[in-house]
């Protein structure tokens, strides 16, 4: 844990991303967007979105609302980073390729990617900014389009 910051503050950022993680592996979106400050950005490889909306649609997108490219999406942290500005996770996400993604059609295929994301908040707890990174070579390997 972080020498910074107090142990209460420390407290209120896990228990803010453990929201975060509960509600994107129970598919529900309202829920993760409550983890969003109003003025939360999401930069997804490179891509800044910034606003609920985006951030809505993109989580919806991918299938955390049950009607984007992937069902059955999964979350699975495997390592924790802690530092006064931000939580970092190194993370599995899993799925499998039933809907359209990114002009892909559907492939029927399951995928499991390595992810960092670097999450920081507020004194609330709320997220302010989630910084996802991932191999977008592998992914496409995995659906059969590269």
């Amino acid at each position: 844990m972080s020498e910074n910051l107090s142990l209460s503050q420390q407290q209120t950022r896990a228990r803010g991303l453990e929201e975060h993680l509960q509600a994107e592996n129970a598919h529900d979106v309202n829920a993760i967007m409550q983890t969003f400050t109003e003025h939360g950005v999401l930069v997804f490889n490179g891509l800044p979105l910034s606003g609920h909306d985006r951030i809505r649609m993109l989580h919806e997108g991918l299938g955390f609302g049950e009607k984007g490219g992937f069902s059955d999406l999964r979350i699975e942290e495997t390592q924790r980073y802690v530092s006064d500005e931000a939580i970092i996770l190194e993370q599995v996400v899993s799925g499998t390729h039933t809907g359209e993604w990114q002009g892909i059609a559907a492939t029927g295929r399951q995928m499991a990617v390595a992810v960092c994301t670097v999450y920081k908040f507020d004194e609330a707890g709320k997220l302010t900014s989630e910084n996802v990174y991932f191999d977008t070579g592998s992914l496409l390997k995995q659906l059969g389009v590269l």
